[in-house]
This record gives structure tokens, sequence and C-alpha cells, in this order.
């Protein structure tokens, strides 16, 4: 059984202020960060008597994001003569909007035992403020002391062939950052080339010298004409943490050379056909414009119904190609055909481009993939049915 004396003690240890024993701080540097930089605070506390059990939630706030990087820290310490037990706790927080940021408080509870009594002791550290300056850019703030980005390609695309896949890689790195903070996913399309996207991979990584963002973007790109062309170049603008500085890393425009030249779109091949059609449509124009100017100046309500009527009853100089190419084997003269076809409709639905996409999937997949033509030609060309 516990003394009268033993609990008298731990009565009157426990009911001490916890301030004249322990302590809780949030210890901030000595910065001026701007939006979006990363803010290293630490949380330190200094403690007396037995620990067995401590619980901290830093509190969440939609003014900034926040990441404990690196493991809690324990250990035994003499302070002014006296030995206590400390504690820290590393937090990295980036600050989403400029002015005056506050954090905190921030409650440690810890459970104290002596002899057989256990007691719940809360130390709470006072909050904090640092002034937070505005991004001096626009667009999504990037701030990271260094900032690397790869470009990879699978083969020369300067000297692709008509049947070959190349894949593209792109990764970004930014020590001192957060995932989320990368910028998005650039937009690889051009009317020459179609392209495939893997699902991006995006993450912050913790080290030894902090948190890292990191994101990869994997495209598989092809050629669906014989034209030349070129992807435009990048550029990813960031704020450096160590000059004080916005700073931005180019990556030069990538060319691509393509064989069978022959089937380039605006090549001499079509010549023949696109001039007959021509002469059909300036007979069909002729007939229709007086027709049209009619109904305009009559603000006849249903004008463009009637445009999209006439547009269906105009014959797709790309049809027999198209049909020729659902027939065949070839996935990718079938979208090079579709391509064609497309380029003469006055619009795309959006069962044609749920069309496309399936045809591009069949088209990049890996391992053999089964590719209903019948029924994708059906979709294509549904619209010119109604």
């Amino acid at each position: 059984m516990v003394s009268l004396f033993a609990r008298l003690s731990l009565v009157l240890f426990f009911a001490l202020p916890a301030t004249a024993q322990d302590s809780l701080r949030l210890i901030l540097p000595e910065t001026h960060p701007v939006v979006g930089e990363m803010i290293a605070l630490t949380i330190r506390g200094e403690y007396t008597g037995a620990i067995t059990l401590e619980d901290m939630t830093f509190p969440d706030s939609a003014a900034y994001d926040w990441i404990q990087i690196s493991p809690d820290e324990w250990k035994d310490e003499r302070i002014e003569g006296k030995l206590r037990r400390t504690f820290q706790r590393h937090i990295a927080i980036f600050a989403k909007q400029s002015g005056s940021l506050a954090i905190g408080p921030v409650t440690h509870m810890l459970t104290k035992a002596e002899t057989n009594a256990r007691a719940q002791v809360p130390v709470t550290a006072k909050a904090v403020s640092i002034n937070v300056a505005p991004y001096p850019a626009p667009g999504r703030p990037l701030a990271a002391s260094t900032l690397a980005v790869t470009d990879e390609l699978s083969g020369d695309p300067a000297r692709i062939r008509d049947d070959q896949t190349i894949q593209r890689r792109i990764t970004l790195t930014a020590q001192g950052s957060m995932g989320h903070l990368l910028p998005p996913r650039p937009d690889l399309r051009e009317p020459w080339l179609i392209s495939f996207a893997a699902p991006e991979k995006r993450e912050t990584r913790l080290t030894q010298d902090g948190p890292v963002a990191f994101v990869q973007w994997e495209w598989s790109l092809r050629p669906i004409t014989g034209e030349q062309g070129a992807l435009p170049p990048m550029r990813f603008s960031w704020f450096d943490t160590g000059k004080r500085e916005m700073r931005g890393a180019i990556m030069p425009p990538i060319p691509f050379g393509y064989g069978k030249l022959a089937e380039n779109v605006g090549g001499m091949a079509q010549a023949p056909a696109l001039a007959r059609w021509s002469s059909m449509a300036a007979v069909l124009a002729g007939f229709l414009m007086p027709l049209l100017v009619l109904l305009r100046s009559r603000r006849f309500p249903a004008l463009s119904r009637l445009k999209a009527a006439l547009h269906r009853l105009r014959p797709n100089p790309a049809l027999t190609d198209l049909r020729e190419a659902a027939r065949g084997q070839d996935l990718l003269a079938l979208r090079r055909s579709v391509e064609k076809y497309l380029g003469h409709e006055a619009s795309v639905s959006p069962t044609q481009n749920l069309a496309l996409h399936r045809l591009d999937t069949a088209l990049f997949a890996k391992e053999p993939h089964d590719f209903d033509r019948d029924a994708f030609l059906a979709e294509i060309t549904r619209s010119r049915g109604r």
C-alpha cells in the first residue's frame, strides 16, 4: 500500500503549474518566406518526471500545408543544472497566401507516473506568426532550393518510322517542396501526332535533407501523317530559395521526321480527289447561298439546324478510305483515316471521341488487344445517319 506521505507528495507534484516544471514552444527560423516556400518549424518541449505516454496533434489550417519531416527526438539533457527530458519535432510548413501566417497553439498531452499513480498533464505552446511575401510570379507557386528536370526519349524522333511508337518521359524533382505544388501535366497535342498518356506519378519523398517533390509524366507518341513537325519547347518556372530569385528550366523543341511522305495530308496524291470535290462544292454553294440569304433575312428560327442538315447531306470525301481501313488489320492506318474523316465533319460528337479513345487504347496496348472495327466504324459515322 502506498504510504500517506507518498500520496501527498504525488498530489503536490501534479498540483504544481505545468509551466513551473514543463515547457513547450514553437521555434520559427529567421527568414522571410514567399508563398509556397518551406518554413522549417521546430516544436521543442522540456519536461520533468517519468513520461509513460504522450500524444500531440499538429493543427491543420486552410492557410498552409504541412508535413512532419523526421521522427520525433527524445533525449535527456541537463538544462540550468537540472536534468530534463527533452522532445523535438520538425515540421515543414508551406503557406498558401501572403500576409501574417499564424501557427498554433499546440498542446502536448503527457501521461506521467510516480509510484503506482498516473496522471495526464497537458503542456501547451503559444501560437506564433510569421510574415509571408507574395509569390513573385503569376501561376502556381513553386519554391525550392533546387529543381531538376529530365526529358527521356526511347528513340530518335528525327528518324522515326511510320509504324514506330516513341516513349517520352519527363521527370521533375524539387528539393524543399511537396508533390502537389509541382506544375500540372503538359498537354502534348499536335494535328500530326497521336499521344497516349500513362497515369502520372506524383509524390512527396522524405530525405535526410528534407522533403523532395517528385512528378513523372510519360507518353506514347506516334505520327499519323507524313508531315514533318516539332513538339514545342517547355518552360518550368520556379523560385530559387537560395538565390531568392525566379529561375526557369527550359526544354528545347523536339523535331519529328517521318517516312511515307506521299501520304502527307497536304501532298499531291490527294489533289485529283480534292479538285473534284471542290468543283462539286462550288456548284452546291451557288445553289444554296441565295436560299441561306433569304432565310437569314427572314430570321428563320431553324437556320442552324438546316445548315447542319445540309452539311450531313454533303458526302464526306474520306468515307471510302475509312471503310477500307476498317476492313484491314492496320490500326495505325485506321487512325489516319479517322483523322481525315473527322477533318471534313462539322463537329466531333462525344460518341466519336469515346470511339477514338478506345482506338488509341488498342493502338498503344503492350499486349494484343481485341478491337471491334465494325462497331468502331458505326460509332464514327453514326452522325451521318441522323
